[in-house]
């Protein structure tokens, strides 16, 4: 079964923070509530008829009581008794930051956009309406943005017309510990956001689980342990956080590393020697200082990078990978971690960011296929938009053979507006960028097309003699097929030309390959070759697949295990006020400006007085003064950049995630 979360309201007024989205209470003129949730509780448990004794009131049906005092307490992390834990790994009635695996807003969801969503028991409200799109909007906000108790998550006031204390950074309940026999818990050292900030960090840590792992959960060595799924929460400013094992010999005691101090608890600020664990106390970690680093370049010794083993990687608060029956992943069971944390705090309060990572051990008899992780960023900084324009990135994945793909996932910054993948090699027919990587349904904006008019198509692949993978078989190929038939080229080769897997080329198998030549090539359904959408880029769809997608062998083509995966930048081509500014792109925190992002060194566009025209002139002064409405009005401002691939939140990235094995 493929489940496809796709989320298609948009959702940025809920990240509107700088704008100001979250009214005084002092100055409003409508509702007032003390928290998103006591707004939740009467816009739509109580307003929409949840709460009457019917339904979850004085009768609880189902067991759960949604009226005011006791409804918090009834949702959060509370297990689902009626639907299997076979259907979604981990469902509970509300997980905090995963919408996906809460089934209070799958049901209600369900009942709001049906095409998009199913629910695992039945879709609510029963017998009435569906939820707005607002309200809907406002309740998936909540939960991603931790499901607190109190305080404002921003932008829910405005969906539901109401107004709300200002925000202040969230903390998310922690996740709690797995039972010992089940699996274990590492914890990242908490540190501090400043208000008003955006920062990545790089910061190290020790952990020790060789007493607490059963022998069964072991490789045979006894150095690392296996595990089945993996869950993570962190408190919600964060924008990403990576997480690696270092393996090699640079010892802890190295200043490489930076001083190691306790966070957090009575001995907060004191030196600490990470390999003893209890030193810090039950509530506080020994982590080293945090070290602004983007990606952790130029953290750590030299071969950091070459050394280090990805842990895991999350886009949200709160994210849960479950393997398919028989694939695990590893790690030692001791070692260190270096925790790469990238947040902004909007807020006028400083914030606190913390992690807990559990895993759930996969025993012998679950240790089959290892898993591998699909993080492509061969493209990551391609995108180069203009002021006011719009540009589709597109790019290949080749899999390898036999892979089993079991997720996809994407990642982009706020100015990546569609994220899609194709199974298929969609490339240019013709054109300035002949055979060059496209998306075959276009961009639907005017005057965007990657092909320059040329056809957007992907082949399908013949049944054998595909060489070098590009989905059609001409002559370079036969001929190729001719010298493995006759020995002069091994059979490694060419393994397409070697369908039955006999370890020969048959006459027989040739004849066949120069008949497929012939024939004219046909080509994939654009539409039934869409795999992924995603329009949110800091909400992004998972899609998942139970069974997994099983892509060909050796034998088939490259082509047949090769997706596309294409993202649209638009800088302010549809909303002029969402250019990239001068004046609001912080410096990239490498100091490389135009290079890694940060603010442009000349605007090129107006952003005040005439709008989405282009700016001239040898100074700051002569550029606004050519962006006035009419000449000597005084109201132009120049201040619109080139979009360009970086770092931060105002500058663009292109990934393609996921994860697959392969089954030999």
């Amino acid at each position: 079964m493929l489940r496809t979360y796709i989320f298609t309201i948009h959702c940025a007024a809920v990240f509107a923070l700088a704008a100001g989205s979250a009214a005084a209470q002092d100055d409003c003129e409508g509702r007032v509530f003390d928290s998103t949730y006591d707004l939740i509780q009467e816009a739509i448990f109580e307003n929409r008829g949840c709460t009457t004794d019917a339904c979850h009131g004085a009768l609880a049906s189902g067991g759960l009581d949604l009226r005011a005092g006791v409804s918090y307490d009834n949702l959060i992390e509370v297990p689902v008794q009626s639907v299997p834990a076979s259907v979604i790994p981990g469902l509970r009635r509300i997980v905090p930051g995963q919408k996906d695996q809460s089934l209070l807003f799958l049901n209600v969801a369900a009942g709001t956009l049906p095409d998009v969503w199913t629910a695992p028991l039945r879709p609510m409200p029963i017998g009435l309406p569906g939820l707005s799109t607002n309200e809907l909007e406002a309740l998936r906000a909540w939960i991603e943005g931790g499901a607190p108790r109190e305080g404002t998550i921003p932008g829910t006031g405005e969906l539901l017309d109401a107004c709300l204390p200002p925000p202040r950074p969230i903390e998310i309940e922690p996740l709690p510990v797995p039972p010992a026999e089940r699996g274990v818990q590492i914890r990242m050292p908490k540190w501090t956001l400043p208000a008003n900030s955006e920062t990545e960090v790089c910061f190290a840590s020790y952990y020790d689980v060789s007493d607490q792992v059963p022998a069964e959960a072991l490789s045979p060595d006894g150095q690392t342990f296996r595990y089945k799924h993996v869950q993570i929460r962190q408190d919600p400013l964060s924008h990403h956080l990576i997480v690696d094992h270092y393996a090699g010999p640079t010892p802890l005691d190295d200043p490489v590393w930076g001083a190691f101090l306790c966070r957090g608890g009575d001995k907060d600020g004191q030196a600490c020697d990470p390999t003893d664990l209890g030193f810090c106390g039950a509530d506080a970690l020994c982590g080293s200082d945090p070290d602004k680093a983007i990606a952790c370049i130029g953290f750590g010794p030299p071969d950091f990078t070459t050394e280090s083993q990805r842990v895991l990687l999350t886009q949200e608060a709160s994210f849960g990978q479950a393997y398919p029956p028989g694939v695990y992943k590893e790690m030692p069971v001791r070692g260190l971690l270096v925790w790469n944390s990238h947040a902004f705090n909007l807020t006028d309060f400083d914030g606190k960011l913390e992690a807990w990572v559990n895993f759930e051990y996969a025993l012998e008899e679950e240790q089959t296929y290892p898993i591998a992780d699909i993080f492509n960023a061969l493209s990551i900084f391609a995108m180069n938009v203009p002021a006011f324009e719009a540009q589709e990135v597109c790019s290949f994945n080749v899999f390898p053979p036999d892979t089993r793909l079991f997720e996809l996932n994407s990642h982009t910054h706020k100015r990546g507006k569609l994220f899609r993948i194709y199974e298929g090699r969609f490339a240019c027919d013709g054109g300035p960028r002949n055979r060059q990587a496209c998306s075959p349904e276009g961009s639907g904006l005017e005057g965007v097309d990657t092909c320059g008019g040329a056809p957007c198509v992907s082949a399908v692949p013949p049944e054998s003699g595909d060489c070098n993978g590009d989905g059609l078989l001409g002559v370079t190929d036969l001929v190729l097929s001719v010298g493995v038939a006759l020995g002069t080229s091994p059979a490694s080769s060419c393994p397409p030309s070697d369908p039955n897997r006999d370890g020969r080329v048959s006459i027989a198998e040739l004849v066949r390959m120069v008949t497929i030549a012939q024939m004219p090539p046909t080509f994939r359904d654009p539409a039934a070759s869409l795999l992924y959408t995603n329009l949110v880029y800091n909400d992004p769809t998972v899609v998942r697949y139970d069974p997994p997608m099983q892509l060909p062998d050796e034998t088939g083509s490259a082509a047949a295990r090769t997706f596309t995966y294409c993202a649209i930048y638009d800088n302010g081509f549809t909303d002029p006020a969402e250019v990239k500014r001068q004046s609001t792109s912080p410096a990239t925190p490498i100091g490389v400006s135009g290079v890694a992002g940060g603010p442009c060194t000349t605007p090129t566009g107006c952003t005040a007085g005439r709008v989405g025209d282009a700016c001239s002139g040898a100074n700051d002064a002569a550029r606004d003064a050519s962006c006035d409405s009419a000449p000597g009005a005084g109201d132009g401002e120049c201040d619109a950049c080139l979009l360009r691939g970086g770092v931060t939140t105002e500058d663009e990235m292109f990934i393609l995630m996921g994860a697959y094995f392969v089954e030999d």
